[in-house]
């Protein structure tokens, strides 16, 4: 009688089912949330522009600060899908969209660790840790398929070593990726290394490789921005305001209440070992062809992923998608050194992975440590529809009831859903836009709305050029401001919530609405 335990790679097919089950349950689980992010509704007025006029705009023209301005919407595809989705379906469709875009993140995630030889334990024992690092950016967002896009094409190029006709994949591949999300430039990096300059394993040859490079650099000029699209991630990359305002473009390690945040969450604790960890194999792979299962090129890729997210947080899911393979690599080893312990170990994997599940569906995603008072983490809960987070409600009253119309002076992460919401009768003086307003711009109107702003007059020019104003309770900053309101007759408060208050200029009302107006 054989009592031998078989080694790591002989799973039997059943569990190797519950891997890829898992691999997609989980993320799938964590993205079932309400809408809660500022950029969507943005999104979904510009697939509505998209869809009324019947081309992409290229002037902004939903603001009221920028409005006319040069403008590139690099993410029409994805905003045109969102649209007609919401259409469709509504909220629920748009929560079902990112739930079935994760789960396709992590079927991708997976069958890249397959391809590489990632034992079902390994890929078992990583998928918690992966997706607690990874949850935070399970959104919907523009970006979501751009993380499928990297990994479909880390995909195409590893199946492409043993099928080459597969290589040719990658060329459609990257015409929708150019319409979709500004990141395919690291997909033309990446294709540069994998096909021309490190081909390991390629049986392609090399005018193939060539012939497959050269389509799929010419497929991501099939969008309506010409060359300009080529040097807007780089523009956006060195702009002073994102590096140093805009909460994902910080640098985690940075003085910015941003990155403190950023510190207090999963992301960090459980992503920045892992990442360490990661590096250290890559850097002793190296970039030598015999030297372990992942291609020179991916490896590479890692190296970078990893700096990428050094400098700024925005990028710590995509370096732990793409170092995961090698992490499970590295761990599937201990399995073989201590064979009597494997199936212990993939029996105690199931039962903390499902748990995680239930976790995740009765309590929610725990998006952060300690960043609510009184609380020691803030779960993101699970549902559809938008959440309560999302000003909708007032300015709706502010559109609908009070029938306001014009400019709206707003937070900045306000402006998105004031255009959205109102149908676009109301235009923010700021929306999450950057690349309209400019550094100039940004930096004076969040000066001129925060308590003890020195620019009076940039206040007042956006006081006189606005119908309504939209800003945090009074309670938790913002308090000039309100005060500058409150004593003005030609201001009444409208709305007050736990999230945000709402002013109306009473000329702004019609006129036979104004005697409801309090004073």
């Amino acid at each position: 009688m054989n009592t031998e335990i078989p080694p790591a790679t002989d799973l039997p097919d059943a569990g190797e089912r519950w891997v890829i089950f898992f691999a997609l349950l989980l993320p799938a689980v964590i993205a079932f949330h309400p809408l809660a992010n500022n950029d969507l509704p943005m999104h979904l007025a510009i697939g509505d522009w998209i869809i009324e006029h019947g081309e992409i705009p290229t002037t902004d023209p939903f603001s009221a600060n920028g409005h006319g301005g040069t403008w590139i919407a690099h993410e029409w595809l994805a905003a045109l899908l969102f649209a007609v989705v919401y259409k469709i379906a509504g909220t629920s469709g748009l929560v079902a969209l990112a739930v079935a875009l994760s789960a396709l993140l992590g079927a991708l995630q997976d069958k890249i660790a397959r391809l590489l030889g990632v034992p079902a334990v390994a890929r078992l024992l990583l998928l918690g840790p992966l997706w607690l690092v990874a949850g935070r950016r399970l959104m919907l967002r523009p970006h979501l398929l751009g993380l499928c896009s990297v990994l479909g094409l880390w995909c195409i190029t590893l199946l492409g070593r043993e099928r080459p006709r597969l290589l040719w994949l990658a060329v459609p591949l990257m015409a929708l990726w150019a319409n979709l999300h500004s990141s395919f430039i690291l997909g033309i990096a990446f294709l540069t290394f994998d096909l021309l300059i490190f081909p390991d394993g390629h049986r392609a040859s090399s005018r193939q490789r060539i012939g497959v490079l050269v389509s799929s650099i010419a497929a991501t000029v099939l969008q309506p921005h010409g060359l300009g699209l080529f040097l807007f991630p780089f523009q956006l990359g060195l702009d002073p305001v994102f590096t140093n305002r805009v909460m994902e473009w910080v640098s985690p390690f940075s003085s910015n209440v941003s990155a403190m945040w950023f510190r207090h969450t999963f992301t960090f604790w459980v992503g920045l070992p892992l990442l360490a960890l990661a590096l250290l194999r890559a850097l002793q792979q190296g970039i030598r062809h015999s030297k372990g299962k992942v291609p020179r090129a991916a490896r590479l890729a890692i190296v970078v992923a990893i700096a990428m997210a050094l400098l700024q947080q925005r990028h710590f899911v995509l370096a732990v998608l793409l170092s995961s393979p090698l992490l499970g690599l590295w761990l599937s080893h201990w399995p073989r050194i201590w064979p009597e312990k494997m199936h212990r170990a993939r029996r105690g994997a199931v039962v903390v992975t499902s748990a995680m599940v239930l976790m995740l569906l009765f309590s929610g995603y725990p998006a952060s440590i300690g960043r609510i008072p009184g609380r020691d983490i803030g779960w993101r809960r699970p549902g559809i529809g938008w959440s309560t987070i999302m000003p909708r409600t007032p300015i709706t009253i502010l559109a609908t009831e009070w029938q306001v119309r014009g400019a709206v002076l707003c937070e900045y992460e306000f402006g998105s859903t004031v255009v959205h919401a109102s149908g676009g009768r109301l235009q923010p003086t700021m929306d999450s836009r950057n690349t309209v307003y400019g550094a100039a711009l940004f930096l004076a109107h969040q000066s001129a709305i925060s308590d003890g702003g020195q620019l009076d007059e940039e206040l007042e020019r956006l006081l006189a050029l606005a119908n309504a104003v939209l800003i945090r309770p009074p309670e938790r900053q913002r308090k000039q401001l309100t005060q500058r309101l409150a004593t003005d007759g030609t201001w009444a408060l409208v709305h007050v919530g736990p999230l945000c208050q709402g002013w109306v200029r009473r000329t702004a009302v019609p006129e036979n609405l104004r005697p409801s107006l309090a004073r």
